[in-house]
């Protein structure tokens, strides 16, 4: 017997995605100032109420727009039993969601305001960074006790290395998110982290 989603539901869920495409569209156009709960509502037909309703205010409405769909989309690795594979795939998922043509362009337009709003700073840390690094912790664990990566590697760092170049790319110096990429990164950090 297979199970029917209420009307309303989809309607809601409608809703949301729609807000959610209007403001990841607004932030890839005009950067946080061109998004307005009013643009976001003209663009995706749903009315400012029901946005309020959901979002307290634009910030977090951004945030969401540039979070909601993104850690779903990043891969989780599988133990392969190849710590440079693993770590490939991991930084493989993060280039090519920010290459794309909507989540680079709204995280750009977001980044200003997430390094002068500690608040909307500390839930970009909560709901992307530290996820994506207790990710990252299983395969660095899997490194050390395959004699890959030297004891004591540390994940932050490893997780500043792996993703650090990515956002610096997006953000500062223009260079390719190429498919290449993250094993260009990952051969280039395995070579310092290998023990003596």
């Amino acid at each position: 017997m297979t199970e029917t989603i209420p009307n309303n539901h989809r309607r809601t869920e409608r809703s949301k995605h729609a807000i959610l495409d209007a403001t990841r569209e607004l932030l890839s156009e005009g950067g946080v100032r061109a998004l307005t709960v009013e643009a976001v509502a003209s663009r995706s037909g749903v009315a400012k109420t029901t946005i309020y309703r959901r979002w307290r205010d634009k910030w977090h409405l951004a945030l969401d727009a540039v979070v909601i769909d993104i850690i779903p989309q990043f891969a989780y690795p599988a133990d392969v039993g190849d710590t440079r594979k693993e770590l490939v795939v991991f930084v493989d998922s993060v280039v090519d969601l920010l290459a794309s043509h909507l989540y680079g362009p709204s995280l750009q337009g977001l980044v200003s305001e997430l390094s002068t709003n500690p608040q909307l700073a500390r839930l970009y840390r909560e709901q992307v960074v530290e996820p994506r690094r207790e990710t990252l912790a299983p395969i660095i664990e899997r490194g050390i006790a395959r004699g890959d990566l030297r004891p004591g590697t540390d994940v932050r760092t490893v997780h500043e290395f792996l993703v650090g170049p990515i956002f610096y790319r997006l953000l500062f110096s223009g260079g390719p998110l190429d498919s290449g990429m993250g094993t260009r990164l990952v051969d280039g950090i395995l070579d310092g982290l290998r023990p003596d």
